[in-house]
């Protein structure tokens, strides 16, 4: 645990709230006409996310995120337990902190090193930022399919309108794209995104964030 607090404390924490946009060009009114370089990225605060969002996100990703500590130990142990079983990294059992330290320091490698380093990054960004500011600097960072990255610029690319304005179903499938952005972009897999969606919203309804009627 030590060996892996050590390395976890190379990294600099300032590049999790760290993410270029496009640089943006501007009329003499102070409207935006075009843009360029970087990648297709607008941020947003956590008062722009609505709480339909936040709750289908918790549903699909991270039930339990405002209750630990970045780690959910029931979880990881589920994961390694079905993992030994399989013999291979089946499951991983991430939470959204833990998905924003891969993210955020490009981790992809899938090894036990990688995920004790994960877990130690995860517990330093539990330390350093609030869990609005987490959520926040996760929708703004996942890549939403589309050259899409962040919520914002997903909410604007699918539906013509910002994320503060989506309905229920509309924030249920972007969370529902998350976990395959390429394979459910509703420009290439419609049918595959509402699918996505579906579950997303009956997942909803287990968690009690919707009604069978609302759903």
């Amino acid at each position: 645990a030590l060996y892996y607090f050590y390395l976890a404390l190379q990294f600099d924490l300032g590049d999790v709230a760290k993410m270029p946009e496009r640089s943006e060009i501007l009329d003499r009114n102070g409207k935006q006409f075009g843009a360029m370089h970087g990648e297709r990225r607008r941020l947003i605060t956590r008062e722009e996310i609505p709480e339909v969002m936040v709750n289908a996100l918790c549903a699909r990703e991270d039930l339990r995120f405002f209750d630990h500590h970045g780690v959910d130990v029931k979880g990881l142990a589920r994961a390694t337990l079905r993992n030994l079983k399989d013999r291979s990294f089946t499951q991983g059992a991430s939470t959204l902190t833990m998905q924003l330290a891969r993210n955020s320091y490009d981790m992809r490698a899938k090894s036990l090193h990688r995920k004790f380093l994960e877990i130690a990054l995860t517990l330093r960004i539990e330390g350093h930022y609030k869990k609005d500011e987490i959520l926040t600097h996760y929708l703004n960072r996942i890549y939403f399919g589309s050259g899409c990255h962040g919520v914002e610029e997903a909410a604007q690319t699918y539906f013509n309108r910002p994320v503060a304005d989506l309905n229920t179903g509309e924030c249920a499938l972007l969370v529902g794209i998350i976990r395959g952005p390429h394979l459910f972009s509703p420009f290439r897999n419609i049918e595959g995104a509402k699918a996505q969606r579906d579950e997303v919203l009956d997942r909803m309804v287990v968690c009690n964030f919707l009604t069978e009627e609302e759903k």
